[in-house]
């Protein structure tokens, strides 16, 4: 039985952040070392960082000293952001979350992040839907 498309949106806002892991594309990150940094307030709010270096990208809790950019948003706006429920610029300049540092880089984060990730790769994790 094939996954429908919408089973594959995150379910949290730590699930959306935590997947931009595994939608890294290669081809942009090759050349790019950097930490972004998420404060996220209200529901499963926390703080969680990604860290990019040598085409990879790692998820982890908590903060890190000296981030290259840093993204204070409400759990609802960047689920929805991650979802492709709201366009991240337009969220952006009408204040309903906010950024600090490499701001080049906010603006390369759709394509940074525009690999499709493998029903492989979200199993592994186990955040498929099986009926």
């Amino acid at each position: 039985m094939a996954i429908q498309t919408q089973d594959l949106r995150p379910k949290t806002v730590r699930q959306a952040i935590e997947g931009m892991t595994l939608s890294l594309n290669f081809d942009e990150a090759k050349d790019l070392n950097a930490t972004i940094q998420f404060h996220v307030s209200g529901q499963d709010g926390g703080d969680y960082y990604l860290s990019i270096a040598d085409s990879q990208c790692q998820f982890a809790s908590g903060m890190v000293l000296d981030p290259t950019l840093t993204i204070s948003t409400p759990a609802d706006v960047w689920l929805k952001i991650a979802r492709k429920e709201m366009n991240g610029a337009v969220a952006l300049m009408s204040r309903k979350y906010k950024a600090s540092g490499k701001m080049g880089l906010l603006l390369k984060m759709d394509k940074l992040f525009s690999r499709q990730p493998t029903e492989a790769e979200l199993d592994a994790k186990g955040w498929l839907d099986k009926e």
